[in-house]
């Protein structure tokens, strides 16, 4: 099932478009959807494939120096 939508573009990016979409004798659509449909697919694969939660807990933990470390367990915080 297809969803209209509406967007945008550039009178330069739409004019450019235009003539791809000519010169290829496919419409303007097609081109659209296969143009997005790569970047989600690239985008996908830059994540490695992995989106919200799962992304965020796979990320690296945060670190500090030992110095840092000791500085924290050395700190009275009930004195501040």
């Amino acid at each position: 099932m297809k969803i209209k939508f509406g967007t945008q573009l550039e009178d330069e990016i739409y004019g450019r478009l235009k003539m791809a979409s000519a010169k290829e004798r496919r419409p303007i659509g097609e081109i659209v959807q296969q143009a997005l449909t790569d970047y989600l697919q690239k985008e996908s694969a830059n994540r490695g494939g992995k989106s919200g939660l799962a992304r965020l807990l796979e990320s690296d933990p945060m670190t500090i120096s030992p110095e840092q470390f000791r500085q924290s367990m050395d700190a009275d915080y009930w004195d501040q």
